[in-house]
């Protein structure tokens, strides 16, 4: 029929997706490499927790952070505001870059932008850890 063609209520879906989230809570979590330890849904023992959250994050209508502080309406709009800063986060090469933590830049949690790239000049944003000697 064709009712079968039409979404669920959104709703409907959030509380499946919550019960999931419950369950992911069961599932063991290795605290060094933040991968699951079990096999969960579709994702095989292994998987970053983060992948897992960016799931959750694209289907939840109010988000992972909602999940994760169980619905209080407070810490929502903070937390989903970092966590998109966060994703603004990318892979970088400049070692000596302050905003470089373990290869990742971490420029847009601290002035909540993109860092300026360019092909020219390669990142206009970059900036020297203290201490380190000029090249």
């Amino acid at each position: 029929m064709i009712e079968h063609y039409f979404m669920r209520p959104l709703r409907e879906r959030d509380a499946v997706l919550e019960l999931m989230w419950a369950k992911l809570g069961d599932i063991p979590m290795n605290p060094e490499t933040e991968c699951i330890e079990e096999d969960f849904v579709n994702w095989p023992a292994g998987t970053p927790r983060e992948d897992i959250w960016h799931w959750f994050d694209e289907r939840h209508s109010k988000g992972v952070a909602y999940l994760m502080y169980n619905g209080t309406e407070d810490y929502v709009p903070e937390t989903r505001r970092l966590y998109g800063l966060k994703k603004l986060c990318a892979e970088c090469e400049s070692k000596d870059c302050q905003f470089n933590h373990g290869g990742e830049c971490r420029f847009a949690l601290v002035h909540e932008r993109k860092p300026c790239i360019t092909d020219e000049d390669g990142c206009i944003d970059y900036c020297r850890k203290d201490g380190e000697d000029d090249v």
